[in-house]
């Protein structure tokens, strides 16, 4: 045999079993006998000789074996993002630290309070803001506003923070090469930015990629930046998208044709009630059943393809629904001759539960101010009730009310509470009206908790006060008793004080 052979390195393949066990020899003997094993396996140590050396190369051994992994040496990453806004005070920051420990029901309130004063949270309560952004996706708006230019970044490294990419924020400005070769969430932020100050350059590239998104769900993501600068000019790209494979495509077009009540849809939507809908002898609104073999109203509702030949009797309800909730509300009144409040007296009157649901689901769908007033006059003391066992939807009281200014939101709950509804049903009255209350219904409620109450309405007195705690200003903690008016209650009377005060600092430091 000619040539010639490179001689084997005996280190080439030492594996962490044999590094151990060869540290674990020398140990036995000691250094004094027995050099130091090299170990080419781990990182290198400080000391390359003696008992320091031996013990710090089997500390790192030891934590490999522990861990499974090899440590290693890495260059930290530098923050690419520069802060913009002052970080909290001490003291607010740790009234923070305080709320993700066990309070987190306050931090919608710490987060708003930090953003209407301009500040961001400190960076080293970021990770644990992020995975609460997880858990709740209804903060991530306000997360996105105070986390700063940090937490944007640092949500780039770790899959579960991905959401916060995708948040807008104040002052976003489109980068074209976000859009192009951003993630989907970067990218749905960019087209948003750009539909901000340019509603149809956006929308021309959105059509212009369009056909190349494969996945439903890309669609739909990018789909939700038209509600930001929705106007006329997107019915057409809308109506196209109507006719996505997606059915989650198909819904969201709908939703966002539902507010351009004066595009080709609409007036579809009108004409399909006119055909379908009309008074009956008796003063009630009859609708007939909306047959899904129609063409075009299965197209204009969105829905989804019957899965049987006979209709069956959920598949027309959910139809009736579907046209109630979009077609525009001002064909009813035209319709009927009347009113919203005759309207609304017409579907009672018709004895069709779900009809009349169904018009309550179109007022907090369409946002329609007028109508939210009237569905609330004409509901009465039965907003402080819950929906009987018979109604497939619930009463949405809270989405009702939030059309409605603080003022009247509250002087409308307000009236309905000295109407005689019991203690019972309070509490649900005060948590759909949200906060901040003002000093009327602040004052209603302090002296509701002060009043003797029976034994039996312990629940609903318990009630009030987790609805105060959370939404009554904390100023007037002044107002309440210092000792519980009753013994039975005293326990939820004592918190509602503690969380007033805590919230009164969390004020005062913001």
């Amino acid at each position: 045999m000619t040539g010639t052979t490179e001689p084997l390195d005996p280190l080439a393949s030492v594996t962490a079993a044999d590094s151990w066990d060869r540290l674990v020899s020398a140990a036995l003997v000691g250094t004094s006998r027995r050099s130091v094993p090299d170990t080419p396996d781990l990182p290198e140590t400080p000391a390359t000789e003696g008992a320091a050396a031996l013990l710090d190369r089997a500390a790192l051994a030891a934590v490999r074996r522990a861990a499974g992994h090899t440590p290693v040496t890495a260059t930290p990453v530098a923050p690419d993002a520069s802060e913009e806004l002052p970080q909290a005070g001490e003291a607010a920051t740790h009234r923070l630290e305080l709320i993700l420990a066990g309070r987190v029901a306050l931090l919608p309130e710490w987060l708003e309070r930090a953003a209407a004063h301009g500040v961001r949270a400190a960076h080293s309560s970021l990770p644990a803001l992020l995975d609460q952004g997880v858990r709740e996706s209804r903060i991530r708006p306000a997360l996105a506003a105070v986390v700063g230019g940090r937490g944007h970044w640092l949500a780039r490294f770790n899959p579960s923070w991905a959401y916060m990419q995708g948040e807008s924020v104040p002052g976003d400005r489109f980068e074209q090469h976000e859009w192009e070769q951003g993630t989907p969430a970067r990218r749905r932020r960019a087209l948003t930015a750009l539909r901000t100050t340019d509603p149809d350059a956006a929308r021309a590239l959105l059509q212009g990629v369009w056909p190349d998104l494969a996945k439903a769900e890309l669609r739909r993501r990018l789909l939700e930046a038209m509600e930001t600068g929705l106007g006329p000019a997107d019915e057409e790209f809308l109506e196209h998208a109507l006719d996505d494979r997606g059915a989650n495509v198909r819904g969201l077009a709908l939703s966002l044709l539902t507010r351009l009540p004066d595009s080709a849809h609409a007036h579809r939507l009108r004409g399909h009630v006119r055909e379908h809908a009309s008074a009956d002898d008796k003063g009630g609104l009859r609708v007939e059943t909306v047959h899904t073999r129609r063409d075009d109203i299965h197209r204009d509702l969105a829905l989804a393809a019957p899965q049987a030949e006979a209709e069956t009797k959920d598949e027309r309800s959910e139809r009736l629904w579907a046209l109630v909730t979009h077609a525009p509300l001002d064909v009813w009144p035209d319709l009927l001759g009347t009113d919203p409040a005759g309207v609304l007296a017409a579907a009672h009157g018709s004895g069709d539960a779900d009809l009349a649901d169904a018009f309550v689901n179109a007022v907090a769908v369409q946002r329609d101010t007028v109508w939210a007033r009237s569905v609330l006059e004409a509901a009465g003391p039965r907003i402080a009730r819950r929906s009987s066992a018979h109604t497939r939807r619930s009463f949405q009281l809270a989405k009702l009310l939030d059309l409605l200014t603080a003022e009247e939101r509250c002087a409308h709950v307000r009236d309905v509470l000295t109407s005689g509804v019991g203690m019972e049903r309070w509490g649900e009255a005060l948590r759909a009206t949200g906060g901040p209350w003002t000093a009327s219904l602040s004052e209603l409620v302090v002296r509701r908790l002060h009043q003797p109450g029976r034994k039996r309405d312990s629940f609903g007195y318990r009630e009030i006060c987790e609805a105060a705690a959370e939404h009554m200003p904390p100023e007037h903690l002044a107002d309440l008793r210092e000792e519980p008016p009753f013994d039975d209650t005293a326990d939820a009377y004592l918190r509602l004080r503690e969380t007033l005060r805590f919230r009164l600092d969390m004020h005062k430091e913001l």
